[in-house]
């Protein structure tokens, strides 16, 4: 950077600080003439009411005069406001006109670089990074390279401790700056440097502010209160800052002109928690935004929480350990897995405690699962939230990652033990609590849990090994009998009119599908032993006559084949009809015989066997004794064959046979 002059200049006493301040709205007036309030508010970029409640210092100032009545007042300079712009004009390089030196005198203002200047870290105003500051931003640099800066920056002289130097291009050093007011237009003013647009070297106008640090966190509140409208957070930590000035909260207010409740509200937000703190710095449209009214309901609630509860060392280090071994000892780490801990773990004091408090939930003997023969605890689902339930609080960094919750583990652990805290090999975390240290050997009970799971497992293993191999013997069975019909095919396209009944019989049962088969009412065509052989081709409704036609011509045709005879289906016609109770007797005979109960009471096979006829005779929409259903032994057979090939729920189909 290049030399600049930095020279200060004594405040003017006569004018109040806010003429200063509307320096920029001054000379608008000079060029344009009166204006009303609003166009003053558009044209600099303020908040209208901050507009109309400063009129009334400007005019005591004598730098204005309003005429007209309420609804349309034209706002004037004065002769005295006219001297304080030239005046000004000539302070910040804009006229060199003669008599006006005493004026930048007066006014206090120094020609500074952009490098001089630094940021105020306890700005109230945090918001640079959302869509909407970038935008502002990117406007008032573009304002800023078409019509020049209108407004000074203000600026309080701090050496920083002597941590921060900033030198010329030769060399020499000059004094550094702590921005009072104005960070958005040194920022903009950053950004056109860093675009190319601004030279660097070039001095930009300020007004030297002689305060304490009082004084300047009260300039900047007012200064961000006027430009543009702070969020809740911003502004409980600019009363926050204020009040460790040694405010009070009406002193804030009356500075500020607020009430004393909407100073103690808004330092009240400082008390939601980071996440709540960051959704109300959102725009109001956005869905996670909370609102000032949900944050007081929030923090009314948070004002009837009942006082933390207090813990010993050990139950305070037995849950930090607990939810620490949940997410970094388990398979898949989360707060609600299950961790192992010794038999005798909820017996102890700080177990009991924490289960009483409805904390932690300890297990019997597990009977199965990952930790069949163990004993676990897990965090409870009705345990208190956050980390200021208890006294001491629960460390934050538990619900971090693994390297805060490692941190977390750590401190807990110093907090409780001090020098004798566990030695940790190679960072491989140490537990300090016992029962969770070493889960010890597994009980007799345990052993043997797990040694039944194995046997049962083996078991399992070995019956699906046989139904593979019982399935395999029984297609290889059905491949043969089709190769057998194959041949019989390949006979009866030479020789149409010769048959080999035994050989189809044969090809039949081997596919367990015995002859003499039979076309029902309900659209089903069943084999001798009930096992359906086609079903109809849709449910949900009686079939077509074309399809019982259809069904009638492949029984007849297939039984003939095989040189038997097709039953008669019509109910009254064949031997052996049984009348309903007799039937229902039949059928839990047949569930009964093919039903193997292993374990548990018998059950009651009559009571089974109703709720079979019952959902047969519904699914099919008949009566007990309607015409196509032989009502017979054999019938019953089959009733049970499709309610046992259903597991116990009579598919539609089988159950129809």
């Amino acid at each position: 950077m290049t030399d600049q002059p930095t020279t200060r200049e004594p405040s003017r006493p006569d004018f109040p600080a806010v003429v200063h301040t509307y320096t920029d709205a001054l000379r608008i007036l000079r060029e344009r003439g009166p204006s009303s309030a609003a166009a003053l508010a558009t044209a600099t970029q303020r908040v209208l009411s901050n507009v109309r409640r400063d009129l009334t210092k400007l005019i005591a100032a004598d730098v204005v005069t309003v005429s007209g009545d309420a609804e349309g007042q034209a706002i004037a300079i004065t002769d005295k406001g006219l001297k304080w712009v030239a005046g000004q004009d000539v302070a910040e390089g804009l006229s060199d006109e003669p008599g006006s030196s005493q004026a930048a005198a007066d006014g206090g203002v120094i020609f500074l670089t952009h490098a001089q200047i630094f940021p105020d870290h306890a700005n109230a105003r945090r918001d640079w990074d959302s869509d909407e500051a970038k935008d502002e931003l990117d406007a008032l640099r573009q304002d800023i390279l078409q019509n020049g800066l209108l407004q000074n920056l203000v600026v309080r002289a701090d050496d920083f401790g002597g941590v921060i130097k900033v030198e010329t291009e030769q060399g020499a050093p000059v004094p550094t700056y702590v921005l009072v007011g104005g960070e958005r237009r040194w920022r903009a003013i950053g950004e056109a440097i860093f675009d190319g647009d601004w030279d660097s070297s070039r001095p930009i106008p300020c007004r030297l502010l002689e305060t304490d640090d009082l004084g300047h966190r009260l300039a900047a509140l007012a200064e961000n209160l006027q430009r543009r409208n702070l969020n809740p957070i911003e502004k409980a930590k600019a009363f926050e800052g204020l009040s460790k000035c040694g405010l009070t909260n009406k002193e804030i207010a009356d500075r500020v002109s607020s009430t004393p409740e909407h100073v103690q509200q808004h330092r009240r937000f400082l008390q939601l928690d980071e996440t709540d703190q960051q959704r109300m710095t959102l725009p109001k449209d956005d869905p996670r935004h909370l609102s000032v009214r949900e944050a007081r309901q929030k923090l009314a609630k948070k004002d009837d929480a009942p006082a933390p509860t207090e813990l010993s060392p050990a139950e305070w280090l037995a849950l930090v350990e607990a939810m620490f071994a949940a997410y970094e000892m388990t398979e898949y780490g989360n707060l609600w897995n299950k961790v192992v801990v010794a038999p005798g773990a909820r017996d102890t004091p700080e177990g009991q405690r924490l289960q009483v408090l409805g904390v932690l939930q300890f297990s019997d003997i597990e009977n199965y699962g990952d930790h069949i023969g163990r004993f676990t605890v897990k965090r409870a689902y009705g345990a208190p939230q956050g980390v200021d339930w208890c006294a001491p609080g629960l460390p934050e960094g538990l619900h971090s990652n693994r390297e805060g919750r490692i941190a977390a583990l750590r401190d807990a652990q110093a907090k409780v033990f001090g020098a004798d805290a566990p030695v940790w090999d190679d960072e491989t975390p140490t537990l300090g609590t016992p029962w969770l240290a070493d889960a010890g050997e597994m009980t007799e009970e345990g052993a043997a849990l797990v040694e039944a799971a194995r046997l049962e497992a083996e078991k399992r293993q070995q019956d699906s090994q046989d139904r593979l191999a019982a399935a395999a013997a029984r297609n290889a069975v059905w491949a043969e009998a089709r190769q057998r019909h194959m041949r019989l095919l390949a006979i009866a396209q030479e020789r149409p009119e010769a048959g080999q009944p035994d050989e189809v019989m044969a090809i039949a049962a081997d596919i367990e599908r015995p002859f003499p088969w039979s076309a029902l009412p309900n659209g089903f065509i069943v084999a001798a032993n009930g096992t359906t052989v086609k079903q109809p081709y849709q449910y949900g409704g009686p079939p077509t006559d074309q399809e019982l036609a259809v069904n009638q011509m492949i029984v007849v045709a297939a039984n003939t084949a095989a040189g038997l005879a097709t039953p008669i289906t019509a109910a009254g016609e064949k031997e052996g009809v049984l009348d309903e109770e007799a039937f229902l007797q039949a059928l839990a005979d047949a569930i009964e015989l093919n039903t193997a109960v292993i374990g548990g009471p018998e059950p009651d096979w009559l009571e089974e066997a109703a709720k079979v006829l019952e959902a047969f005779l519904a699914e099919n929409g008949v009566a007990f004794g309607d015409e196509g259903f032989g009502w017979d032994d054999e019938a019953a057979g089959i009733l049970a064959d499709a309610y046992l090939d259903s597991d116990g729920e009579a598919d539609e189909g089988e159950a129809a046979a």
